[in-house]
């Protein structure tokens, strides 16, 4: 390995250790309470030293999301693999979804951050920040592999021809913008009923299945 190579490598190391700390740092508490000092006092480093990887707290909150979403892209794309009907796809493209929230909730909720979080970052910074883009036009080909899957299932007339295929999609997003950030006087509510977040996931998506989306029977 040359002294370029070795150097890349290293700098691409450390990268996923400040990742990886901050994720588990944001993914528990508000993104205002968290400053780059304590990420930097995490994982070891100065405050100076973080900064030679990432310019702002932003941008490393846009570089953990880019990396969330792309495992669940990953996801996605692999389970509607499986399918080959519009309604087979569609059911386990809802599956992957619940796999993605259960195996990577802080991703999750990271990814569906509160409205209040995304207030704090300074647009300009946004519309500039590459991972920022990325994480966008990885969000539009995850709902738009949802949405191919509910046109093929109508057009093989399976799904009924009313369905909006664009409408279902955008209120599944919102549904697990909700699920992200539900209050927890709701949570206590499923508790006591003996619904935990993974048994109420999967219940959503059974609604979608058998009622938003009713088969036909032929």
């Amino acid at each position: 390995m040359s002294m370029t190579e070795w150097k890349k490598r290293e700098r691409q190391e450390r990268q996923n250790d400040i990742i990886n700390a901050a994720r588990k740092i944001l993914a528990n508490k508000d993104f205002s309470e968290v400053s780059m000092d304590e990420i930097a006092r995490e994982i070891g480093l100065g405050k100076s030293t973080l900064y030679l990887y990432f310019k702002n707290k932003e941008s490393l909150y846009f570089a953990i999301v880019l990396r969330g979403i792309r495992i669940w892209v990953e996801m996605v794309k692999e389970e509607m693999k499986k399918g080959k009907r519009g309604v087979e796809k569609f059911s386990l493209y809802l599956n992957a979804n619940q796999k993605f929230s259960k195996e990577y909730p802080d991703y999750f909720r990271l990814l569906y951050s509160p409205t209040s979080i995304k207030k704090q970052f300074d647009k300009n910074k946004m519309n500039s920040s590459t991972e920022f883009q990325e994480v966008r036009s990885l969000f539009k080909d995850l709902m738009n592999r949802g949405i191919e899957a509910l046109k093929q299932g109508i057009d093989e007339g399976q799904i009924r021809a009313e369905v909006d295929p664009v409408e279902t999609i955008i209120l599944i997003s919102v549904i697990y913008n909700g699920m992200a950030n539900m209050g927890d006087w709701s949570k206590e509510i499923l508790e006591n009923r003996g619904i935990d977040e993974q048994k109420f996931s999967a219940d959503v998506a059974e609604i979608f299945s058998q009622h938003l989306i009713k088969i036909e029977k032929k």
